[in-house]
């Protein structure tokens, strides 16, 4: 007959008696310790990516410094004579481009580039609280003889141009107005006007304003 006999290790005990425990438990213990060191390892190694110091690309801080100084130079320019000629897609481009840099060079810590940062947004407020209410000014002048084909006024109102109105009697229907407001917009948001008016009626229920949440003349 054959007989299996269980490994057993042996431990002294404080009293001198023995005890006996499986062998295995001190290899499932070291392979523990194994695990957490692996586990730390990989813990440090995270912790250094992320925050150990990333190193400097000094050619796209000196490109970055470039653009930068160039766009607060064209903006001076057109602080001084103005945009007479350019159309509103171009103007309401050459926004977005600035705004675009701006919040690029936001990411960046380099002294030099905060400080140039800190200029261009100091002009970008200048430009844009003057250039928004002209190019409101203008959206409504270039959609004037459109409309009027449809029997529709618009106008513009308000203390910076920011309340765009229209007038018609197409504009009686709830639905004719929100499809209208789909269609246009994108482009009101942009140009950043706070209100749409629709108006059918000199009637007390003859009109119906829409707000729009866009960002101000100064917001970047």
């Amino acid at each position: 007959m054959e007989i299996h006999h269980q490994q057993l290790e042996t431990q002294g005990s404080g009293n001198g008696n023995a005890i006996e425990q499986p062998a295995h438990h001190g290899r499932a213990r070291f392979g523990r310790y194994i695990v957490y060191l692996v586990l730390a390892a990989i813990a440090v190694g995270i912790s250094f990516y992320f925050y150990a110091p990333k190193p400097v690309n000094k050619a796209a801080n000196q490109n970055m410094s470039l653009f930068l100084q160039n766009t607060i130079g064209d903006i001076d320019l057109k602080l001084k004579n103005g945009d007479d000629g350019t159309d509103l897609a171009t103007r309401l481009s050459w926004h977005k481009s600035n705004s675009a840099l701006y919040n690029e060079a936001k990411e960046n810590s380099d002294r030099r580039i905060v400080q140039q940062r800190e200029v261009l947004k100091t002009k970008m407020v200048q430009v844009q609280r003057r250039d928004f209410p002209e190019l409101r000014t203008a959206y409504v002048a270039s959609k004037k003889q459109a409309l009027d084909e449809q029997q529709v006024a618009i106008g513009v109102a308000g203390e910076h141009q920011e309340v765009l109105t229209f007038e018609g009697k197409m504009f009686r229907p709830e639905k004719v107005q929100e499809d209208f407001m789909k269609n246009i917009y994108g482009i009101v948001n942009d140009l950043r006007f706070k209100k749409v008016v629709y108006k059918w009626s000199d009637g007390p229920d003859g009109f119906h304003n829409y707000e729009i949440k866009s960002k101000e003349d100064a917001e970047i």
